[in-house]
């Protein structure tokens, strides 16, 4: 292996949490700006010292294979792997993730590679005593944005103008998902309000994080949820009252088109013409639509049942079950005695049985007596007390005005190296 004419630049490219923060500010990325304007005179520029190769990884590639194919020799490069273990599995390192390695503009040999890892960057240099790894967190400041906007086709339409993430919209209908029904609930014009996290780094990444708290109209009526650690337990969603947004059961079993039959005490069966009573819901839906459970519990049966075709039915507690009815198959795993939980799927919609086109067939019932799901005022799991709910009322205040009153995008803190 060569060894490094000079390794000044290595020493010099982090010199501390000021420079590093006044790069952040500027905007420039953090190495090559530190090394540049910190380079003594006297010394050859950085990039003559040095080269970097961006190397993003492909489908099948492998940090052995990018190191060898950039004409590092197969033992040097299992020597680095070795060396970069106690910092990451490189098995880890997929397809989209992004390598820089150092070269000797020279002759092209690889003399140090950079990865970065979420907020540290791994360094690997060439030493006389072969590869030497360090770890340095990279500078971020962590702030707040406040996205909003108004349904006009769809939350996820309209989420994404906004400047939600994908996955910010599906984190935000996980949040609400006890709470409204995102199929029928929302009218156009409905709104909706998100604090968000995001974290921006010296290097120029932004990561988004976390929903802190948001508020969704549905049907006009303002639904609102804040994200709240209580002390000794794990972080999760509250209402205004510092109730928990989780309940024992979701609002809806499945996506919908529309409820085709309502629970009725009378109604005229569409195939035997005769009117009785009808003791279920019945959500029309394309065939092949995933259903869910409702809540978690117990598969108490899996299996064709007369009238009903392909069945599955759900013990959960205080004496509360459910079924759904003609599926035209069973989901994977679901059979009696499976443990589920709330979101799992079950089945996906079809017309087995007495059933004259696809749709789920839906009943609830507490103490073997059916009765109206959607007449339900499904109870709420637990509520902020004491210490922890004084803490709740300041946050919920704080998130509240912000979601109002609107606002620019907010510094929440600073952390530096």
């Amino acid at each position: 292996m060569k060894p490094l004419r000079s390794c000044l630049e290595f020493g010099l490219r982090f010199v501390g949490a000021t420079l590093a923060m006044a790069v952040l500010l500027l905007g420039a990325p953090l190495l090559d700006t530190v090394s540049e304007r910190y380079e003594p005179a006297t010394a050859p520029p950085v990039q003559e010292l040095h080269a970097r190769v961006g190397v993003t990884l492909r489908r099948g590639d492998t940090l052995l294979s990018v190191l060898t194919h950039h004409g590092l020799e197969r033992s040097l490069a299992h020597t680095l792997i070795e060396r970069i273990a106690p910092f990451v599995n490189p098995r880890k390192l997929r397809s989209g993730d992004n390598i820089q390695l150092i070269v000797d503009p020279r002759d092209k040999s690889v003399q140090g590679m950079e990865v970065v890892l979420q907020d540290n960057l791994l360094r690997v240099k060439s030493t006389s005593e072969g590869w030497s790894a360090e770890r340095h967190e990279i500078p971020s400041v962590r702030e707040s944005a406040i996205k909003r906007g108004s349904i006009t086709d769809s939350l996820y339409e309209n989420g994404i103008k906004a400047g939600l993430t994908a996955q910010q919209i599906l984190d935000l209908a996980g949040v609400f998902e006890y709470e409204i029904d995102f199929f029928s609930d929302f009218q156009p014009g409905d709104a909706f309000a998100a604090v968000v996290e995001e974290t921006r780094y010296a290097d120029g990444r932004r990561t988004p994080g976390r929903i802190l708290a948001a508020e969704l109209e549905a049907n006009s009526k303002p639904v609102s949820a804040f994200y709240f650690v209580p002390r000794g337990q794990r972080g999760t969603y509250y209402d205004e009252q510092g109730h928990s947004l989780r309940r024992a059961f979701l609002r809806a079993p499945l996506s919908y088109a529309r409820i085709s039959s309502t629970f009725t005490g009378a109604r005229r069966h569409p195939i035997f013409r005769t009117v009785r009573p009808h003791r279920a819901i019945d959500y029309a839906a394309p065939t092949g639509t995933p259903v869910v459970a409702i809540g978690r519990g117990r598969v108490e049966f899996a299996g064709r049942r007369a009238g009903y075709g392909n069945l599955v039915e759900i013990r959960h507690s205080n004496d509360f079950s459910s079924r759904y009815g003609h599926f035209s198959r069973i989901g994977q795993g679901i059979r009696r005695g499976s443990q589920v939980d709330a979101g799992d799927v079950i089945g996906y919609v079809g017309q087995t049985g007495h059933a004259t086109g696809p749709h789920l067939h839906f009943e609830f019932l507490k103490r073997d007596q059916k009765i109206n799901f959607l007449g339900l005022d499904l109870p709420k799991i637990e509520r902020l007390n004491g210490a922890d709910f004084e803490r709740f009322v300041e946050f919920r205040n704080q998130q509240l005005a912000a979601l109002r009153n609107g606002g620019r995008d907010t510094a929440m803190g600073i952390r530096l190296e």
